[in-house]
């Protein structure tokens, strides 16, 4: 007969053995990245997407240079990326997305004062440019629904004029309508800091220090609130962040997680909604005294546990080369603690997106520098590494 210890050994064996099948991650170590050169080319380089450029089920990386070509690496394999032209001349500094503009089923792209329609055949053709009348030399550009109707529209701003959005006339070929939000600042609004922050079903606009409430879920009326206690006033760039508006804490409301870009040395933090309508804010600090300017940003479960994780990386102003790259992990599931992973070193990071690019499971990793060419996919091997477990 089994002693009242080897009972409880046993049965601890059993549930073990029944939770790893379910959830192999469990017990996993954090996933590591592994580097691929997409190719070399370019400089002073932003309007980053990865989407399905030519609807073949995977994602493409888009780039183009301040004021020049844009251009989209079709996605073959990790080592085999094919360069292909989509426009040329763009007006704009760093800002631009890409969307499905005119509502036909394939990827566009807006770059500033201009949108590039995609002809159906990207790999053949370059896209059509039009002029479009929004505020030229952007920094950011955002697609987002701003009046409520389910259809996309365009956030711009620039430091050079203010902070808009742009409604998309039936025929996007036209001027588009633009209404203002507010000031701006150099950098501050990203494909994910514009959502619903006070929880009354319409989007809302955070840029750095200060949220735009939409006050009349139409986009024709703005309330600034002005308090998120963070970004860099004296910074050579002032107050240029990088949000995203997220439900961190899963408590049901969205928070917000930024990083300090465009300065020597950043700070990661995300501010927690307490009330739960933007009015009160509590602070939790991520990482601090980095070194690093971190000019990018991405929320995403990257060990796929659950939870959600924060990257970042090195940017053109940073104090402490090597420049590097880092996922902070959310190791106990409320953004109270926090464990932090380099991924890569000694690659200048810039306006980086993540997303799952080659479609197994995990979230992998897509960026360049602003000053150089080299455009980098980071694979996560999460998925590999379970795959090759599992035939063991």
């Amino acid at each position: 007969m089994l002693s009242s210890k080897s009972r409880s050994l046993l049965w601890a064996s059993i549930v073990i053995a029944l939770i790893l099948p379910i959830c192999p991650s469990v017990f996993a170590e954090f996933p590591t990245f592994e580097y691929h050169q997409i190719a070399q080319i370019g400089n002073k380089m932003g309007q980053t997407s990865l989407v399905d450029v030519d609807k073949d089920g995977d994602l493409d990386w888009i780039a183009g240079c301040n004021g020049g070509d844009i251009w989209w690496f079709e996605y073959k394999s990790p080592d085999d990326w094919v360069r292909h032209t989509l426009g040329q001349k763009a007006p704009t500094d760093v800002g631009g997305t890409a969307f499905d503009i005119d509502g036909d089923g394939w990827i566009d792209q807006v770059s500033g004062g201009a949108w590039y329609r995609n002809t159906a055949r990207p790999r053949e053709q370059e896209f059509i440019k039009y002029v479009n009348g929004v505020i030229l030399r952007c920094h950011d550009n955002v697609a987002a629904d701003i009046d409520g109707n389910k259809k996309l529209d365009l956030v711009a701003m620039s430091d050079r004029s203010a902070l808009y959005w742009y409604k998309i006339p039936s025929d996007p070929t036209k001027k588009w309508e633009s209404h203002k939000i507010g000031d701006a600042v150099h950098g501050a609004i990203d494909p994910a800091g514009v959502a619903d922050i006070d929880g009354d079903g319409d989007n809302d606009v955070v840029r750095t220090n200060v949220w735009f409430e939409n006050a009349d879920g139409k986009g024709t009326k703005w309330i600034p609130h002005k308090n998120i206690n963070f970004g860099q006033p004296a910074a050579r760039f002032p107050l240029t962040t990088k949000s995203w508006v997220i439900d961190l804490d899963k408590d049901g409301d969205n928070d917000i997680v930024q990083a300090e870009a465009d300065c020597v040395s950043g700070r990661v933090a995300w501010h927690e909604n307490k009330d739960g309508k933007g009015r009160k804010w509590i602070t939790h600090l991520i990482a601090d005294k980095s070194g690093q300017d971190f000019h990018s940003l991405a929320v995403a479960d990257f060990d796929n546990d659950g939870d959600l994780d924060v990257f970042s990386g090195g940017g053109p102003l940073t104090k402490s080369p090597p420049h590097k790259w880092f996922i902070w992990e959310n190791t106990d599931a409320k953004g109270r603690k926090w464990q932090q992973h380099v991924i890569l070193s000694g690659k200048r990071c810039h306006e980086a997106k993540a997303a799952d690019v080659d479609g197994d499971g995990d979230i992998d990793i897509c960026s360049k520098p602003w000053n150089g060419n080299e455009h980098i996919y980071l694979q996560n091997m999460f998925i590999e590494h379970q795959t090759k477990g599992d035939r063991k």
